[in-house]
């Protein structure tokens, strides 16, 4: 290969991946922003809480922590729902973005008063929450609008630009965040962290005279007017309740399903618990027309019922992360109270190695996900092989979960060693001659986890869900770990007696074998869950043959189509010649998916009714 050749495929690589846009670099500065604060502040406040009140116990301020996590994972959802539904992105941007300044002067301000503590708390998880998705979804926009302008929509490349756009002014910011803030005060910190928010904010709202693209929501596309319904959490709402509703009828045959293009019986997802959630695209035969009784929210699209129930097939998957966000909880409060203690090997330099420790970890979690993309998942053939990637990698992930907590328990083993023989235990000022680079693979192997198992989830949210719903991967990943951070936080008022008043005195030793217990159970449902999600060979064979379901003590057959799951077969012998004239009409239409048929008996993902 010549230098002209290597040129050429160097350019077309880097015209792929980048392009310049005013709008988006505008954007670009509240992404350097939201890093530089995650980074310098949100991501050390365990050191902050034991800095400012030496008087807190480590378990107190670990719950301190984590209860502001978890808001601001709730706020993240119902932020993303709003925008949605009734602010639109620009509006939540700037609404947030000024909570977020908000909420770091009162931090600075603080002291030692606890109430504007908890207020400054309340009102940053609020501004991190316009983080993702709006502002993310933002910069899709300005990217998908030069795109247009260019040669068309090429969605493929518009997610691929903003990947890389986002990583990189994301990765400037935690290293900035690095060698910003070595031996510089809290006080301090802060008002380095307002001045960049305040700047990024009017940078931001320059932008309003380029325009801004902004794409409407899902339901202004198709209706030409902005509903709440455009939001899954209003689509869940409308499906629920039209369905309880319609109790009381029963199963009809297709023609009676509201909107069913692809005249299925029973509607895919077949999941057998949530099968009465079909009743919510039943047209009652007494009551106003189908167009009457959807305006009254009585009565929902098949397309529409579809959606909530394959977001209802991510339950089990969400189940094994439970556990995973409790060691993640663990990572972002005892770790870092972990390098109060030990000697650094590069005190006193341009470097803070404890914002430094988290930006390794952040930086690994990113470039994870970049170099699973690129090496392994373009080399799948289809949608199995690419969904059994998913699932090993997010495996992998749960491994990489084991040896964090085990890496972190022998170190703590060895740190409480040495404490014993100095003596130090009711001194929590002690430093001990033990390095702060034995925490390196503990924190490496957290960034492992999210770039494997956390990023993975939700990319296999996006590969499962409607296109609707993809926007929602993150925000409903960070609600599911923030079940993991409240248990943490009863996790450290049940073992009490493992936390004391400093970390020299506690027994976090006792607290990671505990979590590498339960992690290394945690893998083994984990396995279970997988295999199910993929099912076996004969498994996936025999969903392909026809067979009989019971309904109502009917048989039923004939055959039922969804072009995005694959075709199943069913008896009905009051239905008998309305199937067989179905079946005619879709034998021409009938395809394999991307999305593989999988059967799921424990679980009940598909199976007989």
């Amino acid at each position: 290969m010549n230098y002209s050749e290597i040129r050429s495929k160097l350019t077309t690589w880097f015209q792929y991946y980048f392009v310049f846009s005013k709008a988006a670099l505008l954007i670009s500065a509240l992404v350097f922003s939201h890093s530089l604060v995650k980074h310098a502040v949100v991501d050390v406040l365990m050191s902050y809480v034991t800095d400012e009140w030496e008087d807190v116990p480590i378990h107190i301020a670990a719950a301190a922590v984590n209860t502001y996590e978890v808001t601001s994972t709730i706020v993240v959802v119902l932020l993303a729902h709003a925008s949605d539904a009734y602010f639109g992105r620009y509006n939540m941007i700037r609404i947030t973005t000024k909570t977020y300044f908000l909420g770091l002067v009162v931090l600075w301000i603080t002291g030692t008063k606890i109430w504007l503590f908890v207020v400054a708390l309340v009102l940053i998880s609020v501004g991190t929450a316009g983080k993702e998705p709006p502002l993310k979804e933002f910069l899709v926009d300005q990217l998908r609008g030069h795109e247009q302008s260019l040669d068309g929509n090429d969605e493929i490349r518009v997610q691929a630009r903003t990947k890389v756009w986002w990583r990189f002014w994301w990765c400037l910011g935690s290293i900035t965040a690095t060698f910003a803030f070595p031996n510089v005060d809290w006080p301090n910190a802060f008002q380095i962290v307002i001045m960049v928010m305040f700047v990024a904010y009017w940078l931001f709202r320059f932008g309003e005279g380029l325009p801004y693209c902004q794409s409407p929501t899902s339901e202004e596309k198709q209706t030409g007017k902005k509903e709440a319904s455009a939001s899954p959490l209003s689509l869940a709402y409308r499906v629920l309740k039209a369905a309880i509703m319609k109790r009381h009828l029963h199963y009809p045959d297709a023609s009676k399903f509201f909107n069913n293009d692809s005249g299925e019986l029973i509607l895919l997802p077949n999941i057998p618990f949530f099968r009465w959630l079909d009743k919510a695209a039943i047209v009652d035969p007494s009551s106003h027309s189908p167009e009457e009784q959807e305006k009254q929210g009585k009565l929902c699209s098949v397309a529409q019922v579809k959606e909530i129930k394959y977001l209802l097939k991510m339950v089990p998957m969400w189940a094994t992360f439970l556990v995973y966000g409790l060691v993640e909880a663990t990572g972002s409060t005892f770790f870092v109270e972990q390098t109060s203690n030990l000697s650094s090997p590069i005190a006193n330099s341009f470097v803070d190695i404890v914002i430094a420790f988290n930006v390794i970890k952040s930086f690994t979690s990113f470039i994870l996900p970049y170099l699973y993309e690129l090496l392994i998942q373009r080399r799948w053939s289809d949608g199995r092989q690419k969904q059994g990637g998913l699932l090993v990698r997010i495996g992998v992930g749960m491994v990489s979960s084991i040896l964090c907590c085990c890496a972190a328990w022998l170190v703590e083993v060895r740190r409480l060693n040495m404490v014993e023989k100095v003596g130090g235990k009711d001194d929590s000022e002690l430093e001990i001659h033990m390095s702060i680079l034995w925490l390196v693979p503990q924190f490496c192997l957290l960034g492992f986890m999210e770039g494997l198992a956390q990023a993975g989830l939700v990319d296999f949210f996006c590969d499962l869900v409607a296109d609707s719903m993809k926007s929602y991967a993150e925000p409903f990943t960070g609600y599911i770990l923030s079940i993991g951070k409240l248990v943490n936080i009863a996790c450290v008022f049940v073992f009490r007696d493992w936390f004391r008043d400093n970390i020299n005195d506690s027994h976090l030793d006792s607290y990671y074998l505990m979590l590498t217990i339960l992690s290394s159970a945690n893998l083994c449902l984990y396995c279970f869950v997988s295999y199910e999600y993929m099912g076996g060979e004969e498994d996936a064979a025999a969903n392909k043959k026809p067979h009989a379901i019971l309904e109502d003590g009917d048989q039923v057959f004939g055959t039922v189509s969804d072009p995005s799951i694959g075709s199943l077969s069913t008896t009905h012998s009051s239905v008998r010649q309305t199937i067989r004239c179905l079946s005619a009409r879709q034998s021409s239409v009938q395809t394999t998916s991307s999305r593989p048929l999988r059967s799921s008996k424990s679980l009940g993902i598909y199976g007989d009714v």
